[in-house]
């Protein structure tokens, strides 16, 4: 009883310590407080035993007696104070594992006991328990024994067959990780190449505008032009692996098929392919892709262990290569966003535009016209010439600027004075004010930080700003207030705000938590155009992926004022953001 109790005791413990030991932060300082109040308890505990083998240390039996209870007390406390223990769970793993044991132990016991009276004359109790628990831990154990010996016989006898099915295993279920549709692809062709052992693999994408499965990647890329690079949805190949929805071996295909048929349009596909083993891609019911492995090096045959291991994989790739479908669609869409952003602004630049080109055109129209009956004016053709010079230069940079704002490009960080980038979007607007009865006025802070920004970009959440506040007040003209602020945080690099305040209507509080969600919009009823709901939605991500936030204040009747909140050096921030995630999902104790 002694050895069977120890044994229970110190298995207890060392699983116990393993999960302290692999706990972080205030798990493991739950656990440990559990773990070292049991080792007290049970050390304790076991000192009442002495009193079995007749040893005489009254004082280690009255440590024994309070450390029982006390250990009692600081198990119950712990479990209820910090939830180590969900109660319902252990009522129903242990009803169910007293069951099994029930069925499984009562009906031997009783047929141990009827065989030693039908041959001995005589039941031994004693030994009939010992030899029945005996029994029942070599039963309960085996499932165990069993599966780590084989692991351990797969380690030592086929290391490599063995390590291939560790590092699939802990493949498939990282694949979901990747969302880039390249990097996905070309990790799975060259993952399945290396473990494998294949000469060639090729994986077939669905692209839906052309209506086939083209192939994305291939290993090795050099061999890519003796392949078919594209089999329509209608294909046999495909509608085999979509209807089947099971792996196709090339061998089993030549040796027993029963349809003739079948193999007659397949083998000239899969033989062009260079495929032994062809795996269908497939989530929820949809053919995503397919993957074609070649031959083998060493010309062994794939086992049905592998092949069960690659449906699996087969399955986690599916699911990956469907969100990464998903977020390529996405990103795309975004993409399209942002340029249709950009172009529904272009009208108003070009009102902006047409005004500010007008002073400078006037002056070289002017200088054209007297340069005739002035040539000999020396001081009028210097002080002239200079003005139209400057005149012309300005009229560049406009242009210039218009078409960097049309044209989308990968963002690009340099260094910028933010109070000129305002500047310049309050000239483009001013026309369209103007219009409406709308009054521009800036508040710009002189001790701004030198800002990393994308000009273009933060020209766009600007205008859309502005255009958006002059929206809301067309029906009545109002003020658009624009300020810049120097921003403390402390253990931070500096940060600055921009505010943009309009005196209009203002937003409903029940719309203000959705404004920068996409697709959602107050404009439905616009004179000039309805709303698409995606203006906002483009802002908030500008801003953030700038390292910032933007926070928006608005009250009905009075007006709106939104503050954009850039960091001066962007990439330091987004990765102290990227760290106080990390840290708060993962805090150290």
């Amino acid at each position: 009883m002694l050895v069977f109790f120890a044994g229970c005791v110190l298995y207890a413990q060392l699983k116990l310590f393993d999960a302290y030991r692999k706990a972080s932060g205030q798990n493991r300082a739950k656990l440990g407080y559990f773990f070292f109040s049991s080792i007290a308890g049970f050390i304790g505990g076991c000192m009442n035993f002495l009193l079995v083998f007749d040893i005489n240390a009254p004082a280690l039996y009255s440590y024994g007696t309070y450390a029982v209870p006390m250990f009692v007390a600081a198990t119950s406390y712990s479990i209820v104070r910090y939830r180590l223990m969900d109660i319902t769970v252990v009522m129903e793993k242990g009803l169910a594992h007293l069951l099994l044991l029930t069925v499984i132990a009562v009906p031997p016991f009783f047929i141990l006991a009827f065989a030693q009276k039908t041959y001995f004359g005589e039941i031994n109790y004693h030994f009939s328990l010992v030899l029945f628990l005996t029994l029942t831990l070599i039963v309960l154990g085996a499932s165990r024994i069993k599966s780590t010996a084989d692991a351990t016989i797969a380690r030592v006898l086929f290391p490599n067959r063995f390590d291939m099915y560790e590092t699939l295993s802990h493949f498939s279920k990282s694949l979901v990780t990747i969302l880039d549709l390249r990097s996905l692809t070309e990790e799975i062709v060259g993952t399945l190449t290396n473990l494998l052992g294949t000469k060639t693999a090729s994986l077939y994408i669905l692209d839906k505008e052309k209506g086939a499965y083209v192939r994305t990647a291939s290993h090795p890329a050099d061999q890519e032009g003796e392949k078919p690079s594209s089999l329509t949805v209608g294909h046999p190949l495909p509608h085999q692996l979509s209807t089947g929805k099971a792996i196709l071996i090339r061998e089993e295909l030549e040796h027993h098929a029963n349809e003739p048929h079948q193999v007659d349009s397949l083998l000239p596909t899969l033989k062009a392919l260079g495929a032994e083993v062809c795996i269908p891609l497939i989530n929820k019911d949809r053919l995503l892709g397919f993957c074609i492995l070649g031959a083998r090096l060493r010309r062994r045959m794939y086992t049905d262990e592998e092949l069960n291991l690659l449906t699996t994989l087969a399955q986690n790739a599916a699911i990956a290569l469907d969100n990464a479908l998903l977020y390529e669609d996405v990103r795309r869409t975004q993409l399209l966003m942002r340029r249709t952003d950009r172009l529904r602004s272009l009208e108003t630049i070009a009102g902006g535009f047409a005004h500010e080109i007008r002073n400078p055109l006037t002056s070289i129209k002017t200088f054209v016209q007297l340069a005739p009956e002035r040539k000999d004016d020396m001081e009028f053709m210097e002080h002239f010439g200079k003005v139209v010079a400057e005149d012309v230069d300005r009229i560049e940079r406009l242009i210039q600027e218009i078409l960097d704002y049309a044209r989308y490009m990968e963002p690009k960080f340099t260094e910028e004075d933010l109070n000129e980038v305002v500047s310049s979007c309050l000239y483009f607007v001013e026309v369209k004010a103007g219009s409406k009865f709308i009054s521009l006025k800036k508040d710009l802070a002189d001790d701004l930080p030198p800002i990393r920004l994308d000009r273009q970009q933060i020209k766009q959440v600007l205008l859309n700003l502005f255009l958006n506040a002059m929206e809301a007040m067309a029906e009545k003209g109002g003020r658009l207030l624009v300020r810049t602020h120097r921003l403390v945080k402390p253990a931070t690099h500096p940060w600055v705000q921009i505010e943009v305040v309009d005196t209009g209507p203002g937003i409903p509080e029940e719309d203000l938590e959705h404004i920068f969600d996409p697709f959602y919009t107050t404009k439905h009823e616009s004179v000039e155009r309805e709303g698409t709901g995606l203006g906002l939605t483009i802002v908030h991500q500008i801003v953030q992926e700038h390292g910032g936030y933007i926070d928006v204040d608005s009250e009905v009747g009075r007006g709106t004022t939104f503050f954009v909140n850039l960091p001066a050096k962007p990439l330091e921030a987004l990765r102290h953001k990227k760290k106080a995630i990390h840290e708060e999902a993962h805090p150290i104790g």
